[in-house]
């Protein structure tokens, strides 16, 4: 290698960009994605790179970071900081967040949605509901409420995230998954075809909308389960503002950071 390959920079910006995170990807698949494409980048510029899984010079590896996990199911916005920006991320774990969701009345999945790991684990009537009586249970999740979280999601208990818990098979009959207090800003009906019903709401951090659609079944007397999921906000940074994974080259990435860069700095100016 070039002696000269360790004075070529390792990015050409640092900081965040908002990505639109497609179906069926995890979050961490679209970290590494682009994370293969900066390093590619990088080498064809011809600076040193080292390896994610090489324990040899850190400073040269390219480091790649996402500020809030979807689930694989959920699509939308992904905040992916680049560089340096990976140390800002943790300011967009529990800011305001805002979903569009839809949820199926009638049955309820093991995971509270489509995934085909998930069996239905309940079932219960859901003719009796209308528009107006999802109307009038809505304000009751509005402001701050105590919410379990799903068996399917990264909540620790004893150690464990009970996703992995729930995956082994090995769920104790006894398991208790607490309640924790969370906010919900804002609740809107966008619209109803029942047995399915669609929301937006906004939210602070740690709420899952999955558990959300589930409590609202039950105060109507049913069940329900998320078929949709989608995060339109995060932060500053709204779903027009993202890059489609199809649009993403190291060239519109930094393109991305550098405009971002500018945005972020003049919010922080204005704040003062």
């Amino acid at each position: 290698m070039d002696g000269n390959s360790i004075d070529i920079p390792l990015y050409l910006a640092e900081g965040l960009l908002a990505v639109h995170k497609p179906l069926n990807w995890t979050s961490q698949d679209m970290v590494s994605y682009i994370r293969g494409m900066l390093e590619r980048d990088a080498r064809n510029r011809g600076a040193q790179v080292t390896p994610m899984r090489s324990r040899r010079n850190k400073a040269r590896k390219v480091k790649v970071g996402h500020g809030g996990t979807l689930d694989p199911l959920a699509t939308g916005v992904l905040v992916i900081g680049v560089g340096h920006g990976t140390k800002l991320l943790n300011d967009y774990l529990s800011g305001s967040k805002a979903y569009r969701a839809t949820g199926k009345l009638g049955m309820e999945t093991s995971t509270l949605d489509l995934d085909p790991t998930g069996t239905v684990v309940k079932e219960a009537p859901w003719e009796h509901v209308t528009r107006e009586a999802l109307e009038d249970v809505l304000p009751m999740f509005r402001g701050k409420i105590e919410q379990v979280p799903p068996l399917y999601s990264a909540k620790r208990v004893n150690g464990k995230k009970l996703y992995e818990v729930a995956r082994s098979g090995n769920v104790d009959e006894n398991l208790v998954i607490e309640s924790k207090q969370v906010e919900i800003y804002s609740l809107d009906l966008v619209s109803v075809e029942l047995p399915q019903f669609t929301i937006d709401m906004e939210c602070g951090g740690g709420t899952f909308v999955r558990s959300l659609i589930r409590d609202v079944a039950y105060e109507l007397d049913s069940v329900a389960t998320t078929t949709f999921l989608q995060r339109t906000k995060q932060g500053p940074f709204v779903l027009e503002d993202c890059l489609a994974k199809d649009d993403l080259t190291a060239e519109t990435i930094y393109a991305q950071i550098d405009e971002w860069n500018t945005k972020l700095a003049q919010l922080k100016a204005d704040a003062r």
